[in-house]
């Protein structure tokens, strides 16, 4: 009687510690992709994959080579299995950055069918590397950040 107690314990004790182990949150799918405008590599874009199901949505920004990969959160590269709609952006307010410098803002210079009216959408497989290249075209009606989203 008193071994299968203990034997149980211990198994309930080791089930706890293993309860958090393994990733936390729902399964994603890693992305990159590079994201260019007319040809041409677009540098400082927000990308921004929002699950169609709903769910928490996975952002990157492109380097100087367009090229990002998306964060879904601490520690977690990827975004939600599934159809996402897809924005991308280069509107940023001022900040300061690690060492307490002003970095200025940007504004918007990406049609807004591409990011508040967007039309982009990625359907994002799981336990596979997805690549999700856009070429943006220049022109069409620019969101000023001041007119929220329509």
């Amino acid at each position: 009687m008193i071994r299968t107690r203990s034997a149980l314990l211990i198994i309930g004790t080791c089930a706890v510690f293993c309860v958090g182990c393994g990733p936390k949150g729902p399964p994603i799918g890693s992305v990159t992709g590079t994201i260019t405008m007319d040809g041409e590599p677009l540098a400082n874009a927000t990308v921004v994959f929002m699950a169609e199901a709903g769910g928490r949505p996975a952002a990157a920004k492109t380097d100087a080579e367009g090229k990002y990969e998306l964060n879904f959160s601490a520690g977690r590269k990827g975004a939600i299995p599934g159809p996402n709609k897809v924005r991308i952006t280069t509107l940023s307010d001022p900040y300061e950055d690690e060492d307490g410098n002003p970095v200025p803002g940007s504004p918007e210079t990406i049609a807004i069918e591409y990011n508040q009216q967007t039309t982009l959408s990625f359907d994002v497989k799981e336990n596979e590397p997805n690549v999700a290249n856009f070429d943006l075209k220049s022109g069409g009606r620019i969101m000023k950040g001041d007119e929220g989203d329509s």
